[in-house]
């Protein structure tokens, strides 16, 4: 059961089933992603979470067909997304012509991390124009003002100098606002980023979750913000899906998922929170999550989370659960959700 978007009623955008992205290697199939369904709707924030190597960053590079030259292949689901004209495209069926139509122009993207992602050759006002002339087909002045617009949009200060600049000339700020002006650059439907503050302290990070949520609300588009961290989810998000081993083990609106997690592993996630406190609002204890991920080339039978579950019994080891309903809006992928007390 796919859960429907709390507090936003538009049509879907994005339509993820049952997705398999494998990757082929000599030592064996990794099974990157494994039957994950998500759901964005126009205008809402779904936050993927969860550890590195949970499969968060493979399925919006699946999404935005740039796994091509890897070892990775699509081995099942599908990938529906609403188009501006109202058709509904199957992107794992377009050309790859028809694929670069859409990619930075209906779905765009912004990528951990800015110093590789933005070419250190070109200033940025020519990588923001970039798009600009390729899917809009204006002139290089008129895609030059638009670029100027974009940085006055992203906040960076006096744009008319900056625009000349090259990455390298930029803070990691600075450079992560480019990256969003290139990525609204042609008005995007659907945005994904991936991890985008990352790399930066804890001020900027903050200036720049608050410059997406602005950004998001204005030009009302739908948004995947991907991230290891659930206290971001809390001010970023309408709903969260929490992702563990390739697979998604919850999903749901965050203030019910953060709230009243069903899965051990977002209640993990969130006791790795420092200075949360519980409903009492005393502090609760700063818990690490025991061991690490399972080996992708041999996960665990059953649960894949049962190695390091602290509630896991015969059952966990030798069925593997499926999502099941706990609400209307709330699944879950945890046998004895109903048994243990979280």
């Amino acid at each position: 059961m796919q859960s429907e978007a709390v507090g936003h009623s538009g049509r879907p955008v994005l339509s993820v089933r049952d997705l398999k992205t494998h990757f082929f290697t000599g030592a064996g199939i990794i099974k990157a992603v494994n039957g994950v369904t998500l759901t964005v709707r126009e205008g809402e924030t779904l936050a993927v979470v969860g550890e590195s190597g949970s499969g968060k960053s493979v399925t919006g590079l699946t999404v935005m067909r740039l796994l091509g030259r890897t070892t990775a292949r699509v081995m099942g689901g599908s990938i529906h997304f609403s188009g501006r004209d109202g058709r509904n495209l199957d992107l794992l069926a377009l050309s790859e012509g028809e694929m670069r139509q859409v990619r930075g122009h209906d779905i765009a993207m912004i990528f951990q991390d800015p110093m590789s992602s933005l070419n250190p050759v070109f200033t940025i006002g020519d990588q923001i124009s970039e798009p600009i002339r390729i899917h809009k087909g204006l002139g290089k002045k008129e895609a030059r003002t638009q670029a100027l617009d974009l940085l006055r949009q992203v906040g960076i200060s006096d744009p008319e100098s900056r625009i000349d600049a090259y990455p390298h000339q930029l803070s990691g700020g600075m450079r992560q606002r480019v990256m969003i002006a290139v990525a609204l650059a042609c008005d995007p439907r659907l945005l994904i980023a991936d991890e985008p503050t990352t790399a930066l302290d804890v001020t900027i990070q903050a200036q720049i979750i608050t410059l997406l949520k602005r950004l998001q609300v204005e030009r009302r588009m739908a948004m995947i913000f991907v991230t290891h961290d659930l206290k971001l989810v809390g001010e970023i998000a309408d709903r969260v899906a929490v992702m563990y081993a390739s697979q998604v083990v919850e999903e749901g609106p965050v203030a019910e998922v953060l709230a009243r997690p069903k899965h051990p592993y977002t209640r993990a996630l969130l006791d790795c929170i420092p200075s949360r406190r519980d409903a009492a609002g005393n502090r609760r204890q700063l818990r690490p999550i025991p061991g690490m991920l399972p080996n992708p080339l041999a996960p665990p039978e059953g649960c894949r989370f049962h190695p390091r579950c602290v509630h896991a019994e015969d059952k966990c080891i030798a069925t593997q659960p499926e999502l099941e309903a706990v609400s209307a809006n709330h699944q879950t992928r945890c046998l004895r959700w109903k048994e243990i007390a979280l």
